[in-house]
């Protein structure tokens, strides 16, 4: 575990796995999760590959995982989340790195290919949420409310994201929900209003970057379409559906996942 200080005085959480890949990657995971939604990846990296010169960069956002707890409302802002990986990627040495996100966190990596092109080589966006943002009902705002005090709704909710999810089983119960149950409490419910009414089409419309969106056929959480649309505003964007996956291929088809970023990011 690693720590970094940004310029308002948050931490944010980080883990390095040298030598796992072809180039230095950062993966962003999504909202109510952490770092340890990418362990199968990062399992799976250690059995492929060997004396390769990048790093996996795995990073949580505050709130998540091991990085601060907001202090306000008012810093929970797409903005702010992208800012604070910018940080973190100008404080490490060596040239442009690649970008994985997934759902909150592919909607971040893409404001953060906006903001600083030059600090990055390709991305890699998983089930991102899309450049208008979500927009939830109050019913949703009050189930988010509802699971900061019931983990069993927690892990209901969560599992509903996860295709042919099993509940018994202990990386999600041990791992997924407990970190969910963390983050819920402390930012997960702001980051659906933060998410409320954001607009960053025309931003990503200047992006340079080659950037593949990438959509689980069975996504029931976020639609195709807005993925579709997504890939559409970058200049080279291109836009692939997940076959037999839902919103986490991450967790659900681990091995696919590593395939399909690996194929786009080092091979393209």
């Amino acid at each position: 575990m690693a720590k970094f200080k940004t310029a308002d005085d948050t931490t944010i959480n980080y883990e390095v796995f040298s030598n796992l890949v072809p180039t230095t990657t950062l993966f962003i995971h999504g909202n109510l999760a952490s770092n340890r939604w990418w362990m199968p990846t990062v399992e799976i990296l250690k059995t492929q590959n060997q004396n390769l010169n990048g790093n996996v960069i795995l990073a949580e956002f505050r709130g998540c995982g091991g990085s601060s707890v907001p202090k306000s409302e008012d810093e929970v802002t797409m903005k702010n989340f992208a800012d604070d990986f910018i940080q973190l990627v100008k404080s490490f040495d060596g040239g442009p790195i690649n970008l994985v996100g997934h759902s909150t966190g592919g909607l971040i990596v893409a404001m953060m290919l906006a903001q600083a092109p030059e600090l990055f080589n390709r991305a890699f966006l998983l089930d991102p949420v899309g450049a208008e943002g979500v927009k939830f009902d109050p019913a949703m705002i009050q189930a988010f409310e509802a699971m900061k005090v019931d983990k069993n709704l927690t892990a209901v909710v969560m599992g509903s994201t996860i295709y042919n999810n099993n509940p018994e089983n202990s990386f999600f119960k041990d791992i997924l929900v407990e970190d969910a149950f963390k983050s819920v409490k402390a930012v997960g419910h702001l980051v659906l209003k933060a998410l409320d009414g954001l607009d960053v089409r025309e931003s990503l419309k200047h992006v340079p970057n080659y950037v593949m969106v990438v959509h689980g056929e069975h996504d029931q959480l976020l639609p195709r379409a807005e993925s579709e649309k997504l890939s559409q505003l970058f200049k080279k964007g291109q836009f692939q559906i997940l076959e037999g996956c839902g919103h986490c291929a991450n967790v659900e088809k681990p091995e696919l996942f590593v395939q399909k970023f690996s194929q786009f990011l080092y091979n393209g």
